[in-house]
């Protein structure tokens, strides 16, 4: 019988992160990589492995992700985020798929915003690729947005059962949140695309277009709205400090 591992990447988690670990007991092993948490991340984790590493420094997500697979022994891979939870029906359709052909598997996975689901607004369906053999694969090098690097002869394929996120309980979990990829993305493009406010607020106001009309966010009610606002102000700020750093760079 084939081993999986599940790995999670967290710094200060400690609001979500027991919900994540009690969903992946069934695995053979569960894998921290803890990049610094102040909170009660490490005292928790504790509970349910005791296979819990320390990053001194941050890579990038996409690096942290492919230093968190070389602590693996298993032959799969799950990567599991700190605010996500495996449900039972997912949990059965790993279980049956990893003896079979290696092979990667992408999940469905349901947010939540402020405690709501969204099921429009683009955020579902939202298929990620997140099972897959240890040995055929990584995440790649991106600061933010990382994504698994899908080799030439796999496609990959669906798998049943739904993947719980909780994105933000709060505006401070949520502004917490949007400052750290904001300064990764802006960081990430230096000298690559052009910043500025105009072009923040041009591409900010076609963010909230395509979110909340043409994504049917308005059929999400309030939150729909208010993630639409949130999008078109997160995406004004990208710019604007993509502008700072360029300029900075020169």
């Amino acid at each position: 019988m084939n081993t999986v591992s599940v790995i999670i990447i967290v710094k200060n988690g400690e609001e979500f992160i027991e919900r994540a670990l009690k969903s992946a007991v069934w695995a053979n092993e569960i894998i921290i990589l803890d990049s610094g948490s102040s909170d009660n991340t490490l005292e928790i984790s504790k509970k349910y492995t005791d296979n819990i590493h320390i990053s001194e420094t941050w890579p990038g997500f996409g690096k942290q992700r492919q230093n968190a697979q070389k602590l693996a022994n298993s032959d799969w891979i799950f990567m599991l985020d700190a605010d996500e939870e495996i449900s039972s029906n997912l949990k059965d359709s790993i279980l049956q798929v990893i003896d079979g052909d290696p092979a990667i598997y992408q999940v469905n996975r349901l947010s939540k915003a402020f405690g709501k689901p969204v099921r429009h607004s683009g955020w579902y369906p939202d298929w990620i690729n997140r099972l897959y053999p240890k040995n055929i694969t990584s995440y790649n090098d991106a600061l933010v947005h990382e994504t698994l690097i899908i080799p030439a002869q796999y496609k990959p394929l669906k798998i049943h059962g739904e993947l719980s996120h909780d994105t933000y309980n709060n505006m401070q979990d949520y502004y917490r949140k949007m400052s750290i990829y904001i300064d990764a993305w802006s960081t990430q493009n230096i000298n690559k695309k052009y910043g500025g406010l105009l072009i923040g607020i041009l591409r900010g106001t076609w963010a909230f277009i395509k979110m909340y009309i043409l994504k049917l966010g308005f059929l999400d009610g309030k939150i729909g709205f208010i993630l639409a606002v949130l999008r078109a102000e997160t995406t004004t700020m990208k710019y604007f400090d993509l502008a700072i750093k360029n300029k900075s760079s020169k």
